[in-house]
């Protein structure tokens, strides 16, 4: 388990009554009611700076998965989620390949 670290913020009335509606409804105090909403969003703004270095192909699905802290297997799931294809070669590279299927050309009938 990681260390725990005290930090102090500062964040406006309106936020902090929100915090406090949610650790109320949550049945939690309010400091965990902090660590679960910041690592929540954190997530959320993490996947979607990942992936949308992903769908710029700066970044392949294992360098995404592992940025996340999830498997390959996971990393499917999220772009399949988000409705992201998988980013692969180009069809030409198919034709590259010694006695790949798609290597030989169609006869058209």
């Amino acid at each position: 388990m990681d260390p725990i670290r005290r930090v102090n913020t500062t964040m406006p009335e309106s936020l902090l009554r929100k915090v406090d509606l949610y650790s109320r409804l949550n049945l939690e105090d309010r400091a965990t009611a902090i660590r679960q909403l910041v690592a929540e969003g954190l997530r959320l703004k993490l996947e979607k700076s990942v992936l949308e270095r992903y769908r710029e192909r700066i970044i392949t699905l294992r360098q995404a998965a592992e940025m996340l802290g999830i498997t390959y297997l996971e990393m499917d799931e999220v772009l399949r989620r988000n409705q992201i294809p998988l980013v692969g070669e180009p069809a030409a590279a198919f034709r590259r390949l010694p006695n790949h299927p798609r290597s030989k050309p169609r006869r058209r009938p």
